[in-house]
This record gives structure tokens, C-alpha cells and sequence, in this order.
């Protein structure tokens, strides 16, 4: 064989082994590159999601361990009252008059600071600027009253007390509107009352308005007066056993 011929041949031959070596190496150095990128991507994934991982954690302990409120300032209740007052937009001759023994009740000096009260409410609710923002400044008014509550002031109420006293409110127009519940439910929430608790003492208040219409209609009736007497007796019983359990309740 011609010897040029044959170094050109190995020469080709080398340069094949050469080309072939080169795409080895490349083809390694792309999978080190896609190694190294799926590696970093698994890192970083990794991270995202151990990062998810504390925002959950820690809202669930925020959560778990949120402060609940032991006690509302009185004037700050006597806020949240006026608010559901004036949650269907008027307040009844009724509520008002519901409104003014329970803050005669909460506060000796009721009276002097009553006007004041009603004026910071009534400033609350000019923020409205179309109709369909009513509800939202209300509720706006009730979180502001409840988160600037300050536990240590000279009176104050409890929560449960003070839904106790909402539902008195709510209840003396015999109206129970769907906005006073509506903020009502809200307000169970934010204090952190058990539901089961509300909806047993909206139970109560139903039960002992309607005793109270049975023994003012056995009342107008010709029946024998020891009947009546007898009846009345049995339905005032009634009616403080259900006071002492909604007292139990709300106490517990």
C-alpha cells in the first residue's frame, strides 16, 4: 500500500477518534450542565417550597394562639350597640330606650358621656358615600371600636354580655332585620364567641319574647282568674329558668 495513502488514512482515523472524543465531551459536559441546572431547580424548589412550609406554620400559630378579648371598655360596647341601632338604617324609639338602661346599667356616668358616644357613631356613618357602602362603614365602626377597646378602663363588659345585649337591642322593634344579624354574626367572630353559644342564646331571646306575648294575651282573656293566675305563675317560672341558663352561659 502506498504509504502516503496509509498516513492519510490514519491520519483520517485519528481525526474521526479526535471529532469522536470531542462530542463525548460535550455530550458529558451537557449532561453536568442539565445535571447541575436539575439539581439547582430541585434546590430551589426545595427552598420555595420549605419557605411556603414557615408562612403556614407560622399563620396557623398566629391563629392558634390569637389573643381572645376577656373584656370590652363600656363605651366602646355602648359603640358597637349604637352601630346595630342603626344598622337598618333608624334608630327605633324602642332601641333607644333599650339602649339607655343598658348604658345605665354599665356606666353611672352614662348620661354626660352618652352625647359624645352618639356623635363619634354618627361621624362614622357620614363616611358613607353611596348607599351600598353602609354596611361596610358600619362594620368598619364595630372593628375600630373593638381593636381600640382598652381592657383596663374603669367599666367594661364581657363579650358574651355584650352579645347578650346586641340581641336585647335587636329584638326590641320585633324586627330582627337581616343587616342587624348580619353585623351581629360579624361581631360573634371577631370576639371569638363559640356559635354554638350565639345560637343558643338567640334561642333563649326568641323563647322568652314569645312567653312574654303568651302572658300578655292569657292576660286579656275572660278565663277564670286562677286560671290565669296559675297559668301566669307557671310561664314567669319558665321564663327565669331560661334567664338563669342564658346568665350560666354567659358566665362560663
Amino acid at each position: 500500500m502506498d504509504k502516503k495513502k496509509i498516513g492519510a488514512g490514519f491520519a483520517g482515523a485519528l481525526q474521526k477518534a479526535a471529532d469522536a472524543t470531542k462530542a463525548a465531551k460535550l455530550a458529558v459536559q451537557d449532561m453536568a450542565a442539565d445535571a447541575k441546572q436539575s439539581r439547582e431547580k430541585k434546590k430551589a424548589d426545595a427552598q420555595k417550597a420549605a419557605a411556603a412550609k414557615k408562612l403556614i406554620a407560622a399563620a396557623e400559630s398566629e391563629k392558634g394562639t390569637a389573643p381572645v378579648m376577656k373584656n370590652i371598655a363600656t363605651r366602646n360596647a355602648l359603640q358597637i350597640i349604637y352601630y346595630l341601632m342603626a344598622a337598618d338604617g333608624t334608630v327605633y324609639h324602642s332601641e333607644e330606650e333599650k339602649f339607655d338602661a343598658i348604658g345605665a346599667a354599665l356606666d353611672p356616668n352614662f348620661a354626660d358621656s352618652k352625647p359624645a358616644i352618639i356623635k363619634d357613631c354618627q361621624a362614622q356613618l357620614e363616611k358613607v358615600i353611596d348607599s351600598e357602602d353602609y354596611y361596610d362603614v358600619l362594620q368598619d365602626g364595630v372593628e375600630d371600636a373593638i381593636q381600640s377597646s382598652n381592657e383596663t378602663a374603669d367599666t367594661f363588659i364581657t363579650p358574651k354580655l355584650l352579645v347578650w345585649d346586641l340581641l336585647t337591642i335587636a329584638y326590641s322593634d320585633e324586627s330582627y332585620d337581616e343587616t342587624e344579624r348580619k353585623l351581629l354574626k360579624y361581631i360573634v367572630r371577631k370576639l371569638q364567641i363559640d356559635k354554638a353559644v350565639f345560637l343558643e342564646m338567640e334561642s333563649s331571646i326568641l323563647t322568652i319574647l314569645d312567653i312574654e306575648k303568651e302572658i300578655a294575651w292569657i292576660k286579656t282573656t275572660d278565663r277564670p282568674y286562677l286560671t290565669i293566675e296559675a297559668r301566669v305563675n307557671e310561664l314567669t317560672k319558665r321564663q327565669a329558668a331560661i334567664f338563669d341558663s342564658v346568665k350560666d352561659l354567659i358566665t362560663l
